[in-house]
C-alpha cells in the first residue's frame, strides 16, 4: 500500500513538473512571436511594441493601457475609430516591450508619447486617452505639455488626491492591493502555475485578441512592471504638482458602474463585502477628477458582465469620436 502511494505521489509530481515546464515554454514562445498587428519603435536603446491604426486627419489619439494590463485590451476601441490615426502601446516592461525596464516615471512615460508622435510623424495636438492608473501619465503629460495636447479623455482615473484614496483603502483591513496581488501572480507565473489559475483564460477567451492577453497574463513580466508602477505613483503625482495647474482643454470622464468596480476588486482576490466598500469609497473619491479643467464631461457607462472596453468597444469608440469631432 505504501509502495502505491509513493508510486502515486511521484506520478503527480512529474505531471505538474512537466505542466509547469510546458506553461514556462508556450510564454516564452508567445513572447518571441510579437503580434504582426503591431510593429516595434527603436529609441536610445529602448524598443517598444506599439500599433498605430487609421488614417484619417487630425488630432491623432494615444492610448494609454492601466497598470497590470495591456495594450491590446485596447485594440477593439481602436479597431472602432475609423476617422483618425489611433496608437497603442506597451509600456517597457510589458508584453513584447519587457525587454526594456520599466521606470514608472511619468516623466518618462511623457517622453516615449514625445518619441512616438516624433516616430509618428504626427504634426496637430494630440488627444490623449487613458486608463485606470494610467489616467497620472496623461495627466502629467498634459500638465508639463499643454500646446501638444488638443483633449483628454479618462476612463476610470484615479482619484487626483491619491494619497487620500489610499489611505481610506487601507482602513479596510482585509483589502488586497494591486501590488500584493501583482507579486502573487508574479510568483505563479515564474513557476508555469498561473496558466490554471488564472481568471484571463475564462474572462477573455470569447474575444477577438482574448488569447493573446490571456497569454500576456502568464508572463511574470507584466506583474515586475505593475508593481513598479504602482510604487512610483506617489513621485508622478510629485512631478505632476510641481508642474502646474491642468490646462483649460476639453476632458471627458467615463466612470464604469459601482457594480462593475465591485466586480473588478473581486477578481482581485478580496470579497464581495470589501469590494463594494472599496468600490464606494473609489466613486467618492475620484471624483475630484471633474475639478481638473472647466466645463469637465462625465459619462456613466452601462457596464455589462466584463470589461466594456471589450464587451462593448463601441460605446468607449463614439465618446472618443465625439472629442475628435468636437476638436475639428
Amino acid at each position: 500500500m505504501g509502495l502505491v502511494v509513493l508510486i502515486c505521489s511521484g506520478g503527480i509530481l512529474i505531471v505538474l513538473a512537466a505542466y509547469m515546464v510546458i506553461s514556462r515554454v508556450i510564454n516564452k514562445r508567445w513572447h518571441k512571436q510579437p503580434s504582426d498587428e503591431g510593429k516595434f519603435l527603436d529609441s536610445s536603446g529602448m524598443k517598444l511594441f506599439y500599433r498605430a491604426k487609421g488614417k484619417g486627419g487630425d488630432p491623432a489619439v494615444i492610448i494609454l493601457h492601466n497598470c497590470g494590463s495591456s495594450s491590446m485590451e485596447w485594440w477593439l476601441v481602436q479597431n472602432e475609430i475609423q476617422n483618425a490615426r489611433v496608437i497603442t502601446f506597451e509600456r517597457p516592461g510589458y508584453g513584447w516591450s519587457s525587454g526594456s525596464q520599466a521606470s514608472g516615471s511619468a516623466s518618462d512615460i511623457s517622453g516615449i508619447i514625445d518619441t512616438i508622435i516624433k516616430f509618428e510623424r504626427i504634426k496637430k495636438p494630440i488627444i490623449l486617452v487613458a486608463d485606470g492608473c494610467a489616467s497620472v501619465y496623461a495627466h502629467h503629460y498634459t500638465c508639463t505639455r499643454p500646446h501638444l495636447v488638443a483633449g483628454v479623455v479618462l476612463f476610470n482615473p484615479v482619484p487626483v488626491d491619491y494619497k487620500h484614496w489610499i489611505a481610506s483603502l487601507t482602513e479596510l483591513k482585509d483589502f488586497k492591493f494591486p501590488e500584493k496581488t501583482a507579486k502573487r501572480r508574479m510568483t505563479l507565473a515564474k513557476t508555469g502555475l498561473f496558466r490554471s489559475l488564472s481568471p484571463y483564460k475564462r474572462q477573455l477567451g470569447q474575444y477577438k485578441y482574448g488569447k493573446l492577453i490571456a497569454e500576456f497574463h502568464n508572463s511574470p513580466a507584466v506583474y515586475a512592471a505593475s508593481t513598479v508602477e504602482h510604487s512610483m505613483m506617489e513621485k508622478s503625482l510629485a512631478e505632476i504638482r510641481e508642474s502646474g495647474g491642468f490646462p483649460n482643454v476639453p476632458l471627458t470622464i467615463l466612470f464604469s458602474s459601482e457594480e462593475a468596480i465591485t466586480r473588478h476588486w473581486v477578481r482581485n482576490g478580496n470579497s464581495d463585502y470589501t469590494a463594494r466598500q472599496a468600490a464606494r469609497i473609489y466613486r467618492a473619491l475620484s471624483m475630484d477628477n471633474l475639478y481638473l479643467a472647466p466645463g469637465v464631461r462625465m459619462v456613466e457607462l452601462q457596464d455589462g458582465a466584463e470589461p466594456i472596453h471589450m464587451e462593448d468597444p463601441k460605446s468607449i469608440a463614439t465618446h472618443i469620436d465625439s472629442m475628435i469631432r468636437s476638436i475639428r
